[in-house]
């Protein structure tokens, strides 16, 4: 008995390494204004797995950190094929 390897697209989105926060800023006349500010994300998950093959570990639309994607990649069972943003994904639509 032979076992298969599990096949995993993944693509690198580095849209998730910042996100947007708010800050409420005094103005001269006393009011306050919000204020948007993109700030760097401590862990980002920056891999999002698109297809998976003979794994429930991984399903598709899944985000993964370094970490993550690293040990993924190490892994024997894996065959792990990485790609940029758009190549593999048909669609831009997360749904």
């Amino acid at each position: 008995m032979s076992m298969n390897k599990s096949k995993i697209t993944i693509e690198y989105d580095e849209c998730c390494k910042q996100k947007q926060i708010q800050k409420k800023v005094k103005r001269p006349n006393g009011r306050f204004m919000m204020q948007r500010e993109m700030v760097p994300v401590k862990d980002p998950r920056c891999w999002e797995v698109i297809t998976a093959e003979n794994t429930l570990e991984f399903t598709p639309g899944q985000r993964l950190t370094k970490k993550q994607m690293e040990s993924l990649c190490r892994g024997v069972n894996y065959d792990v094929q990485i790609g940029m943003p758009g190549q593999f994904r048909i669609t831009g639509s997360r749904y």
